[in-house]
């Protein structure tokens, strides 16, 4: 419901400021979906607060300084607020509406609709085939772009790639490979990454004559643990965050993630043996933080979440006065970007 209704701002500033009549029309459709699905989005969650009043944070989360929320709610207000309506569109309609949303709406309204959620399913569907035609705005405008300042095209999509990935590691990831019933799991996080948004953002690149972004290899290393280092830190962070993360670390549950992540044991499964210990000898106050964690300056995400504890490293960066910390390299390249 917060994205949405950030949507809307952006949607009204391409009404206003983008730089043709074209566009500035579609903004104004645009803006129509993106309240509609806030809307859509509130009602749905208020039929729930009856189940759960956690369902109020769809409400909430404009109004917090809970770190879960500030992280999604700092990449949209960067891609959708602060940039220009071009790089909005490279980032958001582009990167994040076709490459990212658009997928995930469709396979989600499939599987709600297979567990016999049909109002789900209906509402997924109903916004997906909203996204789907306003996320066409990153074509047009990649391809202008490409033929005035090719070189701004390019570091526009390598920084909202690795932002959207982080932020979909967080949102996505512990959910596909975490929370979703053993028996239910159609494909690991890694395997839905690699064939429906990484083919299809080469693609893109490929017919527009851009190269693969500079860290493509540490993206893909990033594949096979920034997930699992979300997830593991969400869930010793548990109470600080509105959610309640599901451990997920069962002999079974483990069986299955080594298959689909063979470093997992020596990357991750150490770390849950020392959890699993002291939830049986009934430490559990050494499973419970002490302090909140300390966040990257650019993804708002922990700090040594983006691979596995054997690349943990210090990347920081002093700027006018002030030292900044960052999840990785990349992501201090993206800061020094702008």
């Amino acid at each position: 419901c917060m994205v949405e209704h950030m949507a809307v701002t952006m949607q009204s500033r391409f009404c206003r400021f983008a730089p043709s009549t074209r566009w500035r029309n579609l903004g104004v459709f645009g803006m129509l979906d993106e309240t509609r699905h806030t809307q859509l989005d509130m009602r749905f969650s208020h039929d729930l607060l009856k189940k759960d009043p956690r369902f109020d944070w769809a409400q909430k989360a404009f109004h917090t300084n809970e770190w879960g929320v500030l992280a999604v709610k700092n990449f949209f207000d960067d891609a959708m607020l602060n940039a220009d309506c071009v790089e909005a569109s490279l980032a958001t309609s582009l990167t994040v509406e076709h490459g990212f949303t658009n997928l995930q709406f469709v396979a989600l309204a499939a599987d709600a609709m297979a567990a016999g959620d049909i109002n789900w399913s209906n509402l997924l569907s109903s916004i997906q085939t909203d996204e789907a035609r306003h996320a066409q705005q990153g074509f047009p405008t990649l391809e202008v772009l490409m033929e005035h300042d090719p070189q701004r095209a390019q570091t526009a999509l390598d920084v909202a790639f690795w932002r959207a990935t982080r932020l979909f590691q967080t949102l996505t990831g512990p959910a596909m490979d975490y929370y979703t019933p053993l028996e239910q799991r159609k494909m690991s996080f890694k395997e839905f990454m690699l064939e429906w948004i990484v083919n299809h953002h080469e693609r893109i690149l490929n017919d527009h004559g851009l190269k693969k972004p500079w860290y493509w290899d540490k993206f893909l290393l990033s594949l096979e643990n920034g997930h699992h280092a979300m997830h593991i830190g969400t869930w010793f962070w548990r109470p600080t965050l509105f959610w309640k993360p599901n451990a997920g670390a069962s002999k079974d549950e483990r069986a299955w993630l080594n298959e689909k992540y063979p470093t997992w044991e020596d990357n991750w499964g150490v770390m849950w043996d020392e959890i699993i210990h002291n939830v049986n000898v009934d430490r559990i106050e050494n499973t419970l933080p002490d302090t909140l964690p300390s966040l990257c300056n650019l993804t708002q995400l922990p700090l040594g979440s983006a691979f596995s504890r054997h690349e943990l490293a210090d990347h920081s960066l002093e700027y006018k006065g002030r030292l900044y910390h960052f999840d990785s390299d990349i992501s201090k390249w993206c800061f020094e970007q702008d």
